[in-house]
C-alpha cells in the first residue's frame, strides 16, 4: 500500500537496467571459457557447460535489476471497508467518465461562457481516461488515470498521484476539490455522439437569424452545445479543467468527490436563448430536449451512465440495434475466450479474462433495456 517511504521508493527507483554489470557477467563468462579451452582444462562440454551458466546468471541479474524499477503495491485483503467503498465509488465514476465520446483539457487561458452566453471552442487537447499504465507502480487492482498531455493524475485506493515528467506526487481525496457546471459553446469540428445540441446557427447570418446569401459556398450550421466542465484543483497544484461531451457522467463524477450538482444552465438562460436567435436559426425541438434532459431523476440518469459506459465495452455507439450489439459482443468473446488465450503469457489471460467479465456484464446490461420499458428513450436514441 502507498506510504510516504513507498512514494520515495517510486521516485528512487531506477528507470533503466544498467548494462554494465551485464557486461561484466557476460564477458566474465567468455574469458572464462575461452582461458578454460585454451589450457584445455575442461572438455568440450564443460566449456558449454560453463557459457550456459554465464548467460544463465546474465538473465537473473537482468531480471532482478528490472524487478527493482518496479514498485508492487497490495491491496487485495488489506483494504478496510471504508476505503474500498470509497475506491469502488470513484472507479465508477472514472468509468463512466471514460465512456463520455470526448473529454478535452482546457488551458488555463481559455475563455469560458456566463451566464447566458455563448463561447467559440477554444483550443484544446483530448483527454484519456481509462486503465493507464502507471510507469514504476504494479499494483493487485485496476488503477484508473486521467491523461492530460504531460500530466496524468492516477486514483489509488488511499489516494491519487500526480504523474509529471516521470515523477509522482500525493493527492489526498480531501484535498482534491472538484466543481461542475455546464456551458454552450460553438462547434465546428466533429460532434461526439453524446453530446447536447441545444441550437444551431449559421456561420455567416442576417440580423433576422437568417444565412447571409452573400456566403453561399461557406456558409454552413454550426451547433451550440452544451458541455459539461469539470474543474479540478488542490490547495498546491494548478487547476485542470476539462470539457466534457457527456455533461451526466462529467456530474457524476464531480458529485463522487462532494460537488453539489446542477443540471441546468447558469442563471440568466432565457436571455441567452435571445441572443441565439439573433445569431442563428432557433431549433424548438432542441430545446424541448434540453429541458427534458434537466428534468430527469438521478435513477434515469445512472441507468444512462451504466448504458453508456456498457455501450463503450462492447464497442458500440449510441442507437446501435440488437444485431449489432449481439454481433460486437459474439467478437469480443471469440477474441477473449479462455481457449484462445490458454497458450499464451500470464498476464495475457489475466487481461482476456477481466475483458470476458467486462463484456458479459456490458452485454447483460445491454440486454436488460431491451426488455424494461422504462429505457425506450434511450434505444431510441
Amino acid at each position: 500500500m502507498l506510504s510516504n517511504r513507498t512514494l520515495a521508493r517510486i521516485n528512487k527507483r531506477p528507470r533503466e537496467v544498467g548494462r554494465l554489470p551485464l557486461l561484466v557477467v557476460g564477458g566474465g563468462a567468455l574469458i572464462l571459457a575461452a582461458l578454460l579451452y585454451l589450457f584445455e582444462v575442461l572438455p568440450s562440454s564443460g566449456i558449454l557447460v560453463v557459457l550456459g551458466g554465464g548467460a544463465l546468471l546474465v538473465l537473473v541479474l537482468h531480471r532482478a535489476r528490472k524487478a527493482k524499477m518496479n514498485i508492487s503495491l497490495t491491496y487485495k485483503g488489506n483494504l478496510d471497508e471504508e476505503t474500498s467503498a470509497r475506491f469502488s465509488s470513484v472507479r465508477k465514476a472514472l468509468e463512466g467518465l471514460g465512456s463520455s465520446g470526448r473529454i478535452w483539457r482546457l488551458p488555463d487561458s481559455a475563455r469560458l461562457p456566463g451566464a447566458g452566453e455563448v463561447a467559440p471552442s477554444p483550443e484544446r487537447e483530448l483527454v484519456r481516461v481509462g486503465l493507464l499504465p502507471t510507469p514504476g507502480i504494479r499494483a493487485d487492482v485496476p488503477i484508473w488515470g486521467i491523461e492530460a498531455g504531460d500530466e496524468s493524475i492516477f486514483f489509488f485506493p488511499e489516494g491519487a498521484l500526480i504523474y509529471t515528467d516521470d515523477h509522482y506526487d500525493p493527492l489526498p481525496y480531501n484535498s482534491l476539490k472538484v466543481a461542475f457546471f455546464s456551458g454552450r459553446f460553438f462547434e465546428e469540428e466533429d460532434l461526439p455522439d453524446d453530446a447536447t445540441v441545444v441550437d444551431r446557427t449559421w456561420r455567416f447570418s442576417r440580423p433576422d437569424g437568417s444565412p447571409d446569401p452573400r456566403y453561399k459556398k461557406d456558409n454552413v450550421e454550426i451547433p451550440i452545445v452544451l458541455y459539461g466542465l469539470l474543474e479540478m484543483s488542490t490547495p498546491s497544484l494548478p487547476k485542470v479543467r476539462l470539457k466534457v461531451s457527456d455533461r451526466r457522467a462529467a456530474a457524476r463524477f464531480a458529485s463522487t468527490f462532494g460537488a453539489k450538482i446542477s443540471m441546468e444552465e447558469p442563471a440568466e438562460k432565457k436571455a441567452g436563448h435571445e441572443e441565439h436567435r439573433r445569431a442563428g436559426k432557433h431549433s424548438g425541438r432542441s430545446s424541448s430536449k434540453e429541458g427534458g434532459e434537466e428534468r430527469r431523476s438521478a435513477e434515469i440518469l445512472e441507468r444512462e451512465i451504466r448504458l453508456a459506459t456498457a455501450r463503450r465495452a462492447l464497442g458500440v455507439s449510441k442507437g446501435a440495434g440488437v444485431e449489432e450489439i449481439s454481433a460486437a459482443y459474439r467478437k469480443l468473446a471469440r477474441t477473449h475466450h479462455p481457449d484462445k488465450v490458454a497458450n499464451l503469457e500470464p498476464q495475457v489471460r489475466e487481461y482476456s479474462e477481466r475483458r470476458m467479465k467486462e463484456i458479459n456484464a456490458a452485454y447483460s446490461e445491454l440486454k436488460r433495456q431491451w426488455n424494461d420499458p422504462a429505457t425506450e428513450g434511450a434505444r431510441a436514441g
